[in-house]
Parts: C-alpha cells; sequence; structure tokens
C-alpha cells in the first residue's frame, strides 16, 4: 500500500479530506504538532511567556552544560 503526507493549508482542507477518508472508511493516523499543540493550551502559552519575561527581567538561572552532571 502507499502512504500519502498531506499540508493542509487551511482548517477546511483537513475537515474535508478527514470526512472523506472517515466516508470511505479508509484507516488514517493523524500526527499534531507539537508547538501547534502546546500553543493551544492558553495555560501553557502564558508560562512560556512568563518564562521569557523572567529571562528578560534577569531571573533565570545560567547552568554549566560541562558541569550538569557532576
Amino acid at each position: 500500500m502507499s502512504t500519502f503526507v498531506v499540508h493542509f493549508e487551511t482548517e477546511a482542507q483537513e475537515k474535508a479530506v478527514k470526512a472523506v477518508l472517515e466516508a470511505l472508511q479508509i484507516n488514517f493516523e493523524q500526527e499534531v504538532d507539537e508547538t501547534d499543540y502546546i500553543m493551544s493550551s492558553p495555560a501553557m502559552t502564558a508560562r512560556i511567556e512568563q518564562g521569557e519575561k523572567d529571562v528578560k527581567d534577569g531571573k533565570g538561572v545560567k547552568v554549566d552544560v560541562n558541569n550538569l552532571w557532576k
């Protein structure tokens, strides 16, 4: 069998193709982009923004990777 990799430009395209596959009873797998998944959560977006602000304000901690596991 063949494998298709499809890159949708709109949510409407994604929904339409998914509906066709389901109507034809074709098995498919859907992978979600990790960045999109994380950014879809308002709580995670707020934590990321807070972390960026903290680093700007000098509240970050520098870690020497050479001594990380010592």
